[in-house]
């Protein structure tokens, strides 16, 4: 990977295939949900936890396929969802964060950062800057969805440990019947318990409320409906076969 400070100077010519094809990891049965964008992700695809040894202990998984390297949501190397999970919306582009001095309390500055050895970068993509130097739309979005990336890293440091604290995580097993004879098993996975969830005190509540939590608790309850959603795309998919 050659990863640099995105530049309107040095990548003036830089376009970015948006298609989403298997070579550029777009083929994927689950992928990272941060929590800033559950609002968008729960109307789509279940959203289900998953415990890691690093903080904050869990980490947020949009299930999109049920079999290795299935997107349901992928027809002709196009998105057929209206919100592309930000970890995949984000092509060959990061943020990078530099300190503006020496010192843990040296002010802090993130820059786009783009990888100079994506499969992305194509001649005939999208390009990235306009002719004498601007911004295109496709660059604006690319920042919002970075932004959203950011954002989405440092609620999740606050959400999850807060719903350890309330003892509403609880694990699952999520067991899908497509037909008699194909089903599935999700294990390993956690979620909202909720029943412990709906006797919280008044109190607890507002306490997720005013750190701006109700929401995506709300959002990953709600999203395990689109279970539903996925059991449909998969038995279109083989009829269409």
């Amino acid at each position: 990977m050659a990863t640099t400070v995105l530049s309107n100077d040095t990548h003036r010519a830089l376009a970015v295939d948006t298609a989403a094809r298997r070579e550029y990891g777009d083929l994927v049965n689950r992928t990272l949900a941060l929590s800033y964008e559950f609002n968008d992700l729960h109307k789509e695809f279940p959203i289900l936890l998953m415990r890691t040894d690093e903080a904050p202990g869990f980490v947020g998984h949009a299930i999109l396929g049920f079999d290795r390297d299935e997107n349901l949501f992928v027809e002709s190397d196009r998105w057929t969802s209206s919100h592309v999970p930000a970890m995949l919306a984000r092509g060959p582009f990061s943020l990078g964060l530099f300190r503006a001095g020496e010192g843990a309390d040296a002010p802090v500055d993130l820059k786009i950062m783009v990888d100079e050895s994506s499969p992305r970068l194509r001649a005939d993509g999208q390009p990235v800057f306009l002719p004498l130097g601007g911004e295109t739309p496709y660059l604006e979005r690319m920042k919002r969805v970075l932004q959203a990336i950011d954002a989405g890293r440092r609620i999740d440091q606050i959400l999850y440990p807060e719903l350890v604290a309330l003892d509403l995580i609880e694990e699952i097993k999520v067991e899908i019947a497509v037909y008699d004879e194909l089903r599935y098993d999700f294990s390993g996975y956690y979620s909202i318990n909720q029943e412990k969830f709906a006797a919280l005190s008044g109190e607890q509540l507002h306490r997720l409320h005013r750190q701006g939590l109700l929401g995506p608790v709300h959002f990953l309850i709600s999203s395990l409906g689109n279970f539903q959603k996925l059991i449909n795309l998969k038995i279109a998919r083989l009829q269409a076969a």
